[in-house]
């Protein structure tokens, strides 16, 4: 086989494998973008308490459950703010393992969440909910503002320089 030949294999094959990290990138990328989008237009954002888990069903995929959370700060309702809400989640255990890919949460009693939402009761898919003590859940929400004001700040640049 020519160098040529070869030369021209090569390259293909390395273009083939940019294209497809790419576009794994991108897909990875599009989600968070939808993810935020979707946390930025949610009607009730809320911080929280597990007060109780309930064990609603096991199917053969996912353990359906409610927890019901007590609610300690609300940063953005169209109305008044309950004491309480109530989200229905998809969780897994030993014997229901974790799907590819989410969206499922194990929830424990005592335990701190951010929910964004569209009311006090509903179910919560996947990117909706946070959970960890007030330390990881600080580093999380300053990580994603640090992301939109580097991604803001760069846009701005950009502006202000073309003319």
């Amino acid at each position: 086989m020519s160098v040529m030949k070869r030369l021209t294999r090569y390259t293909l094959v390395l273009a083939s494998v940019l294209i497809c990290a790419d576009a794994a990138y991108l897909s990875g990328a599009n989600m968070r973008n939808f993810i935020e989008s979707v946390r930025r237009r949610a009607l009730v954002v809320y911080v929280g308490s597990v007060k109780e888990v309930r064990f609603v069903k096991r199917t053969k995929f996912d353990i359906k459950a409610k927890a019901i959370v007590a609610i300690k700060a609300v940063m953005r309702t169209p109305g008044t703010s309950p004491p309480q809400g109530t989200i229905e989640y998809s969780s897994f255990d030993e014997k229901t393992p974790m799907l590819e890919g989410g969206p499922q949460y194990q929830l424990r009693p005592g335990a701190t969440v951010i929910i964004f939402a569209n009311s006090f009761e509903g179910s919560i898919p996947r990117g909706y909910l946070l959970q960890g003590s007030r330390e990881e859940l600080l580093q999380r929400i300053e990580a994603l503002r640090d992301v939109q004001l580097s991604l803001y700040d760069k846009l701005t640049a950009y502006l202000r320089a073309v003319k």
